[in-house]
């Protein structure tokens, strides 16, 4: 029983390194972002599920079309909320939200989450999580944080 547990805890961890590395190739592949959402598809973890509406918001920067972009940037807002609503605390998950809202020009009115994205990912962010460079690399160059923020994440 206890190796089983053990397998299946093994295959989940598996699975999101998967995903969260081809999340980082579809921030400038297209094709990354397309396998990214078919692989999350039908998931219903809220991480998995946020990773699947990240994928949406990249297909919508890569798309050309107008009323595409708008459509897959309203759905990845969508997903990104239930996601949220899934597991608030997941820094992760707040992160993928707050990079989405962050890159949105606010006159689309899709970035009402960000101070309190902001909030959760200061106080959880560690230099132990698999995706800590990434985010602390986008958290540096975020117009969003104060000089004071960037110091702090700088410095963990």
């Amino acid at each position: 029983m206890v190796f089983l547990f053990i397998s299946v805890l093994f295959s989940i961890q598996s699975q999101l390194t998967e995903v969260r590395n081809m999340y980082i190739k579809a921030i400038d592949d297209v094709s990354y972002a397309d396998r990214l959402v078919d692989i999350t598809k039908n998931e219903s973890s809220g991480i998995k599920i946020a990773y699947h509406y990240t994928g949406l918001a990249l297909q919508a920067k890569h798309s050309w079309n107008l009323a595409t972009k708008m459509r897959k940037a309203k759905e990845a807002a969508n997903g990104l909320n239930l996601a949220v609503l899934k597991d608030k605390a997941n820094v992760e998950i707040r992160f993928l939200r707050f990079s989405f809202e962050a890159n949105v020009p606010s006159l689309v009115g899709l970035t009402k989450h960000l101070a309190a994205d902001k909030k959760v990912i200061l106080k959880k962010i560690r230099r132990n999580h698999p995706l800590w460079s990434t985010m602390r690399k986008f958290l540096i160059n975020s117009s969003e944080l104060s000089t004071a923020e960037k110091e702090k994440i700088k410095n963990i």
